[in-house]
């Protein structure tokens, strides 16, 4: 069996025992999730304004937003999650000896950390958010609303709604990205350490720009932006896109040749 090679029977046998492996976490993850979500709602819709004068849908709004960040915090903690499943010398060897290709096994981790966790986190919040609705039933409040739009931030309509959707997909899978290639290259703690590295990766790049722009000058960066000036959104946008994308593509690949280099006696700090 070659490394690279992609067998969708396989693959899904490698999904499924990572799912059925995972189950205890993923069911401890839903109930404590769907806690912290309800009690966030609670605590905004019960707690921030004064219940006499009518609850409200700022209040609601308000917890939802909260839940949104929460959503994203934990997503980004599970993209990092790749080899979770394998941080053990014991656990590396069972993954190494799974009957399936680097590319199966890769494939499946990704959609189960990417895509598996993330809609526990939605359902999570959604079951939240009903629960929440129903005690609100019964607590005679007037003014229920769900708060749901908060968790996608997207409210235009007609076509500005969806490039503004395509963009939110390409920043979010860009994102993604930054965590998968730190859960791949970090052996130990690669929720933290991606963190330090994009904080600290990104105070040197405001710096370089910053030395940069004072090199050029103000009057040659003001020449400079002024081309840009005629430019559509739409057209920034979809340049925004294909370059966010293009750097997706090249983080996943990154990823994809380092998990390649998986072994059972690791690095003290690095994966590769």
């Amino acid at each position: 069996m070659k490394n690279n090679t992609f067998n969708s029977r396989r693959f899904w046998q490698v999904l499924k025992w990572t799912v059925i492996s995972e189950k205890k976490s993923i069911l401890t993850a839903f109930v404590a999730l769907t806690v912290a979500f309800l009690a966030i709602q609670l605590f905004s819709c019960f707690t921030i304004f004064d219940l006499s004068h009518g609850l409200g849908s700022e209040a609601t709004y308000a917890g939802m937003g909260v839940c949104t960040a929460l959503i994203g915090f934990m997503g980004a903690y599970y993209d990092s999650g790749v080899l979770g499943n394998a941080r053990t010398s014991r656990q590396r060897a069972t993954a190494l000896m799974l009957p399936a290709s680097n590319l199966e096994k890769f494939t499946a981790r990704i959609v189960y950390c990417c895509l598996i966790m993330l809609a526990l986190l939605y359902v999570a919040v959604l079951t939240a958010t009903g629960v929440r609705m129903l005690l609100e039933l019964i607590a005679g409040h007037q003014d229920i609303v769900s708060g749901l739009s908060m968790l996608t931030g997207l409210e235009m309509d007609g076509s500005e709604m969806e490039i503004s959707f395509f963009t939110y997909l390409a920043f979010t899978c860009w994102f993604s990205s930054l965590f998968i290639l730190g859960g791949v290259f970090f052996s130990k703690r690669p929720f933290v350490w991606t963190n330090v590295t994009l904080f600290v990766g990104t105070l040197l790049l405001f710096t370089l720009f910053f030395y940069i722009a004072t090199w050029i000058g103000e009057d040659n960066l003001k020449r400079f932006f002024m081309n840009f000036k005629g430019m559509s959104i739409e057209t920034f946008e979809l340049i925004a896109d294909l370059v966010l994308t293009a750097f997706t593509v090249l983080n996943i690949w990154i990823s994809y040749r380092l998990f390649c280099r998986l072994q059972i006696v690791q690095h003290k700090w690095f994966n590769v």
